[in-house]
Formats: C-alpha cells, sequence, structure tokens
C-alpha cells in the first residue's frame, strides 16, 4: 500500500494501483499537454486508462482540479464528462508575465478545470485584501475613499464603529438586484464604508480568474506553478486533513502546498531529476514551515 506524506519516483500507472480504492479527497495536477515535441516532459500516457484510475481512488465526495491546454486539455475534460465526473468550474490563472513571447498571441494565462466524482460542493473561501488587489492601486484608493468618507457622515461613522466593536454589519431594506443580468434576487445592501472595512478585515471571496506570479528564481522544473496558486485551489475542494493526490508530482509544489495548509498528500514522479530535487524542496519546506503573512486566514 502507499504512505501517506511522501512522493514516489515511479510512473503514476503503477504506483496508482496501490492507491486504495475510495480513499483520497482531491486529485490536484498537472499532466503532459502533449505539445511538445521530442521533450522528455511531454511523454505520453494512457490517458482513457489514467482518469479511470483517478475516479477508482476518489472519494465520492472527492474532487479532480486539473491544469491543462489546447487539444488534450479538452480531450480530458470529455473523457472526464463521459466517466459521470460532474463539471463545478473553470478557473484562468493569470500569470502576470508572458511565456509565448514569439507567438501571434502573447500567451499569459492557464486553464484549470474542477470536476466532483459525484455531487462535491466546493468551499466558499476568502482571500487576503493585500494579495487580492496589490496590482489594483486605483481600486485600493476607491476603497480607502470610502472608508474615509465616513468621517463625514454621522449615520456611517456609527454602522462603521458597530462593525469594529462586534464585527456585525447593519443591513438596510432589502433591494432587488440583477438588472441587466441573467439572475435576479433580493439582497442585503449595507453601508459601503462598512463592507469595505469588513472585506478589508475578512478579505474577498476567491475569484474564477486568480492572478499569482512565478518566482522565476526558484524553479527547478520548467511547467513549476506556484505554491500560492496551488494552496489556494486545494482551500476551494478540501479540508484540513484531506488526503491529495498529484501523480505527474514534478517539482513537489502541491505537497509543498499540502504541508503548508495541513493536508496530507501523495505523489509520483518518473523522472529521477525532478524526483530527487523536488524531495529537497518538500524537506525544506518541512524543515522551514511557512510564515503568516498579514491579513492571511487559513
Amino acid at each position: 500500500m502507499i504512505e501517506r506524506n511522501k512522493i514516489y519516483n515511479e510512473d503514476n500507472g503503477t504506483g496508482m494501483q496501490r492507491i486504495e480504492s475510495g480513499s483520497v479527497d482531491v486529485i490536484l495536477t498537472d499532466p503532459p499537454y502533449l505539445y511538445l515535441k521530442g521533450q522528455k516532459l511531454d511523454r505520453p500516457f494512457d490517458e482513457q486508462l489514467f482518469f479511470v484510475e483517478c475516479r477508482r481512488i476518489l472519494k465520492d465526495s472527492g474532487f479532480i482540479v486539473m491544469f491543462g491546454r489546447g487539444e488534450s486539455f479538452y480531450r480530458w475534460n470529455t473523457i472526464l464528462a463521459n466517466l459521470k465526473f460532474t463539471f463545478k468550474e473553470e478557473i484562468i490563472w493569470d500569470k502576470s508575465y508572458v511565456t509565448s513571447p514569439v507567438t501571434p498571441i502573447s500567451r499569459k494565462h492557464e486553464t484549470i478545470s474542477i470536476f466532483a466524482k459525484k455531487l462535491g460542493k466546493i468551499n466558499t473561501t476568502r482571500v487576503p485584501y493585500l494579495e487580492v488587489k496589490e496590482n489594483d492601486i486605483s481600486s485600493i484608493a476607491q476603497d480607502l475613499k470610502r472608508i474615509k468618507s465616513s468621517l463625514h457622515n454621522n449615520k456611517t461613522l456609527e454602522e462603521l464603529n458597530l462593525y469594529l466593536e462586534t464585527k456585525q454589519v447593519e443591513y438596510k431594506e432589502d433591494r432587488k438586484s440583477g438588472h441587466n443580468t441573467t439572475v435576479q434576487s433580493l439582497i442585503k445592501n449595507g453601508d459601503r464604508a462598512v463592507i469595505t472595512m469588513q472585506l478589508l478585515d475578512n478579505g474577498l471571496k476567491e475569484k474564477s480568474i486568480i492572478t499569482v506570479k512565478r518566482d522565476h528564481y526558484s524553479i527547478i522544473h520548467p511547467t513549476q506553478k506556484p505554491v500560492r496558486l496551488l494552496e489556494r485551489l486545494l482551500a476551494l475542494v478540501s479540508k484540513p486533513g484531506d488526503l491529495v493526490c498529484d501523480p505527474f508530482s514534478g517539482s513537489g509544489s502541491t505537497a509543498i502546498a499540502c504541508i503548508n495548509t495541513h493536508r496530507n498528500f501523495v505523489g509520483f514522479e518518473i523522472d529521477y531529476e525532478y524526483y530527487d530535487a523536488s524531495i529537497e524542496r518538500i524537506n525544506e519546506a518541512i524543515r522551514v514551515p511557512k510564515q503568516k503573512t498579514l491579513f492571511t486566514k487559513y
């Protein structure tokens, strides 16, 4: 059987067979996209067999979170649909930099699909305010302006003081929302300055476009994903203590994200060079625990 919190230097086709059926909460992975001809990173694999095995090892409440691009990505999505997985969401990773400067269209994003084995529910998560808005100075300035305006409005100042003392928001009458949209509903209408202060305090709800920069100076793998991006994805589909499997472990970023967020992990990496380097990264992450940053909530 497979040990938890361990990366195996072997082909996932062999390794996943030793994982107990229905024991994995999340599969978070970045398979070979199969468009880099002649590159060792793009080893072909039996796609149908792989995704059948993914379904076998996942719990009924489990998820598969999958990076991809191009024809192979659309094919994988179709295979998952045919295997009766339930599509839940599409996430765009905004890299904030261009990875294909010589192509007609400069590409600065990657796509991520989230599928549930059955009817798993995506978690509502919040991301620290400054992390979401660090590159949007105008939006930060507007939020500060709203809070500043409360100093000249006694009613708003009272509501803001109530929130600071009790963490409660005083809502006004319901108002109809959904103008020019396909969905209409009644929502609670709180003071904008107070709501802004609440966002500063609690963070913002996760969005379908996630902007996380890659650390160019510490990558050991050409397709290495930022650990923080993986942490945010895991927050959507898992909880502390869950078991996460990465069948294409690469640089070990998924394992490190699990360590940082108190999940268990298991991974497979067939290439010894990347396996060896990833073990060093993982051991360092264990040796030096991640420090929580300002406004970070786990």
